[in-house]
């Protein structure tokens, strides 16, 4: 273990030196001259309109999955290779977490440079919103995909829409679930009015169009009238599918920058079916900015959260103009750097919305693929302040996985908050119970064969300094029939006793 932690901290010192550089049409991050992000003047009101390879390089060319998990028929599908979304609305599926084989773990190349510190966020230019967050010292949570709120929300009315999400929150409080992570912004789109992206087609069907009610009051309503705390599912870097973004109006951001030479191809890139920001531009990361700082300000939530959808390829191709104009040596240092920067906005413009609200994220549960394959720098987010109020790595493992066996990765998540005020929230891969998991060496039978896994990993995890709660992926699997087996509902039954701050 100290042999892993003295690797991946040599690791992190793989920035380059860099400086100021201006280029085609859009501001690029370098670290010698970089002041921070001057957001917008005129802030807009809000009433306008999978389990991954541990490796020690990523190969180029290679394009990345979401989490380390097997697919599920109706998930959401894996970064490598998105195919068409499911047609809303889709009641019986939830979000991919999809896999590829995991390895060994692995070691990391040496350091170029020292590590550069990233400069501070910019001012955001919103007004606080007054409401006090309602946030739990130990958290028990569970996500709610776009695609499990299609099904009750899209083309509903107000009622019918209140109706069903209220029984949901029944759900959740019934066996002690006291926060919930749901998705408001799944494709460049928004669940809620906004000023900055468009009304997304999982409210009312199509692009751009009104649903006719706010999803997002109604959400908060029936969410704190239960006395459990909310918090916004935001993909900062993935935006619409290649056939969805050509609807998006030029009054947005993306769908201006779409429609602009200079561009396109630049602040916004595709990947496969789908278009992603670029986070080596100031106007993108303004933009993602003032997303959060907007939902922070203008709606009671009681914190923002993003999950993995950083990078979707390793391939210089993504982001080759943005690199090849700054001064880093590697392009790992330059989308660290950028990863940084924005993860930092994201903090600092949910504080500048609600400074009682609070900001975490949900990286992969391997550290290696956090930093090989999203650029997503994990350790620097669990240590340092001003990136993050709590992390949440998605360890989708069993205790028998002879690649990363659950206690073992979980304290190497502990290892590097050590120190910090940083909460630590242990995802758990409910969807796993009573499967085969494939890609878990010669615990491939655990899922299967032993009982109480959920309830032993939530002990285990308590045990760390800095735990925070644990949170469950996902609704569907703890109360869908169709996805509530026996098994599952035998797990349900002996974790409840263990969990603490029910509603």
């Amino acid at each position: 273990m100290k042999r892993f932690a003295a690797v991946l901290i040599a690791a992190l010192s793989a920035f380059a030196a860099c400086a100021e550089n201006e280029t085609g049409g859009g501001r690029l991050f370098n670290a010698e001259s970089y002041n921070g992000l001057a957001f917008a003047g005129e802030e807009k009101a809000v009433n306008e309109p999978l389990e991954i390879p541990v490796k020690t390089k990523a190969e180029p060319g290679e394009e990345t999955p979401k989490t380390a998990e097997p697919p599920e028929p109706g998930k959401e599908t894996p970064k490598t290779a998105e195919p068409p979304e499911p047609e809303p609305p889709v009641p019986e599926t939830s979000e991919s977490e999809t896999p590829v084989p995991e390895t060994s773990e692995s070691e990391t190349s040496e350091p170029e440079t020292s590590v550069l510190e990233p400069s501070p966020p910019p001012e955001i230019s919103v007004s606080p919103s007054a409401y006090g967050a309602l946030n739990y010292d130990e958290v028990v949570g569970v996500w709610i995909s776009y695609i499990e709120l299609s099904g009750i929300l899209t083309g509903k009315s107000e009622a019918r829409f209140r109706q069903s999400y209220g029984k949901m929150m029944d759900d959740c409080r019934s066996i002690g679930i006291n926060t919930v992570y749901v998705h408001l912004r799944p494709f460049g789109d928004a669940l809620y009015k906004s000023g900055y992206y468009p009304w997304s087609k999982y409210a009312s069907g199509e692009v751009g169009v009104e649903p006719g009610f706010d999803p997002l009051e109604v959400m908060l309503e029936e969410t704190h009238k239960r006395g459990i705390s909310f918090h916004g599912w935001l993909n900062p870097m993935r935006i619409n599918s290649a056939a969805d973004i050509e609807k998006v109006s030029e009054g947005y951001p993306t769908g201006k920058w779409y429609g602009d030479d200079e561009k396109r191809d630049k602040y916004i890139v595709r990947s496969g079916d789908y278009w992603y920001l670029n986070p080596a531009y100031g106007e993108v990361v303004e933009l993602i900015g003032n997303g959060a700082a907007e939902i922070a300000a203008n709606y009671d939530v009681d914190g923002i959260h993003i999950d993995d959808y950083f990078y979707p390829v390793t391939d210089s191709g993504f982001d080759s103009a943005a690199f090849n104009a700054s001064s880093f040596a590697s392009l790992e240092g330059f989308r660290l750097y950028n990863c940084n920067n924005m993860v930092k906005t994201l903090y600092s413009a949910t504080k500048k919305g609600n400074p009682s609200a609070l900001f975490g994220i949900s990286p992969q549960g391997s550290i290696e693929n956090n930093y090989n394959l999203m650029y997503a720098d994990v350790e620097k987010w669990c240590k340092s302040t001003g990136f993050a109020d709590y992390i949440a790595p998605q360890v989708y493992f069993g205790f028998e996985n002879s690649a990363q066996p659950y206690v073992r990765c979980i304290n190497q998540w502990q290892e590097m908050a050590n120190g910090s005020d940083v909460k630590l929230i242990a995802g758990l891969a409910v969807y796993k119970i009573g499967k085969a998991d494939v890609w878990a060496g010669a615990g491939s039978e655990e899922w299967l064969n032993s009982e109480q896994i959920l309830k032993r990993q939530i002990e285990a995890a308590k045990k760390l300094e800095n735990y925070g709660g644990a949170a469950f992926y996902s609704y569907n699997y703890l109360f869908n029939p169709a996805h509530l087996t026996p098994a599952i509902k035998a797990e349900i039954e002996a974790f409840k006793p263990i969990i603490r701050g029910n509603p």
